[in-house]
């Protein structure tokens, strides 16, 4: 019996020694919403949770408390996922810079992957593709669309401007008296000035040629009264 109880009592004192591994959870804020990461923990510590949307990666603060730790993460494909399409893509995970190894297992629901962690580690960055329901390719394609459209309307106004530099210059470089057109230097055409017209002169010869006229009726009419007479008969 007392083998026994020595034995249980060496087991026991052997896995408190032992650092133990334990499940749990932390919080990530990503814009209103709170989610929670389930992680097992094995001589190491999990100090802060954050999420970097620019580069869909999910940043964890680390402390490593013993020769080695170790965690695993087990992330709900809903939630954090890498993809290249349709497929499933391969995370990229990278400790204080510098790219870390890890396994993985998957199904349809979940991702878990284990890290094995050297001593005075203090950051973990695990990049995927998607993150609470936001795409990296869907981003990517919206920003790259956004960039395009920049792009144009700047290369539009350059042309614009430099369209007006060079019709200034042709403008000075045409000399008095001509005008740019379509890209050429052609003589400007006077205005158009009307002339006023005297009324005078005019209305002067109206009434001398009505004049003339009258007088030349009066002459008509008395010869024609004249002719008309009767030339006396010689009673001899």
């Amino acid at each position: 019996m007392v083998p026994k109880i020595v034995l249980a009592f060496g087991v026991f004192a052997i896995i408190s020694i032992l650092p133990a591994a334990f499940a749990d959870s932390i919080s990530v804020d990503i814009g209103e919403s709170t989610y929670d990461i389930e992680y097992t923990a094995d001589g190491v510590e999990i100090k802060s949770a954050s999420a970097d949307m620019d580069f869909m990666s999910l940043i964890f603060s680390v402390e490593v408390s013993d020769s080695e730790g170790q965690l695993e993460f087990n992330f709900d494909r809903d939630f954090f996922d890498a993809k290249l399409g349709s497929e499933d893509d391969g995370f990229f995970v990278i400790a204080d810079g510098d790219e870390l190894s890890f396994e993985e297992t998957k199904d349809d629901s979940h991702r878990s992957i284990v890290l094995t962690i050297d001593p005075g580690t203090e950051e973990i960055e695990i990049v995927g593709s998607q993150i609470a329901g936001v795409s990296y390719l869907i981003e990517k394609a919206e920003s790259d669309a956004k960039a395009l459209i920049e792009a144009e309307e700047q290369a539009i106004a350059v042309a614009e401007a430099e369209e007006a530099e060079v019709v200034s210059i042709l403008e000075e470089s045409c000399g008095e008296g001509t005008i740019l057109e379509d890209g050429i230097c052609v003589l400007e055409s006077p205005p158009v000035q009307s002339i006023p017209i005297n009324p005078t002169p005019l209305l002067y010869g109206i009434f001398g040629a009505m004049g003339i006229g009258l007088a030349v009726v009066l002459i008509l009419w008395g010869i024609g009264k004249r002719s008309n007479k009767e030339i006396p008969t010689d009673s001899n």
